[in-house]
């Protein structure tokens, strides 16, 4: 496994990110439609990842994702995070381009008043793709106006 870029392990009843020790190549982690509550375990992968793929999890929490700095695209649509104090952790990952966030108790309030994409902006000015949709100009000056 020493060689493994992409290790797919999808809809496995998987509680728990473990047994990463080893995986220097690893690249992209897909753990989509598990039971993850939490991210930790990546520590080992941290330097290579720049995929994270963890839709339909259990997420509430992003504690660990600053760490992952590498990070280009990280899919977590329909999870539990439900605040945006959990979107400071983005702030380090300098290199994320993509997001997909759709179904988070956070997206769903914010999009029935129609600020997620702006809050989303002020929050990750870098950001070029959000749930499947490029960030336009606009949405970022209205960011980075939001944000002071």
């Amino acid at each position: 496994l020493k060689q493994c870029k992409h290790l797919a392990l999808s809809s496995n009843c998987i509680e728990k990110i473990t047994g990463l020790k080893g995986l220097d190549n690893l690249e992209v982690l897909s753990l989509g439609r598990n039971q993850i509550k939490k991210l930790e375990g990546l520590d080992d992968v941290a330097n290579t990842l720049s995929q994270l793929w963890v839709s339909y999890n259990l997420l509430d929490k992003l504690n660990g994702l600053e760490k992952l700095t590498n990070l280009t695209v990280v899919y977590m649509s329909n999870n539990l995070i439900a605040k945006w104090t959990e979107f400071d952790r983005f702030k380090d990952l300098a290199k994320l381009e993509e997001l997909l966030f759709v179904g988070n108790p956070l997206w769903e309030v914010h999009t029935k008043s129609e600020d997620f994409r702006i809050n989303v902006a002020g929050r990750i000015p870098w950001l070029k793709k959000l749930d499947g949709v490029p960030v336009d100009a606009e949405e970022q000056e209205k960011g980075k106006a939001l944000m002071g």
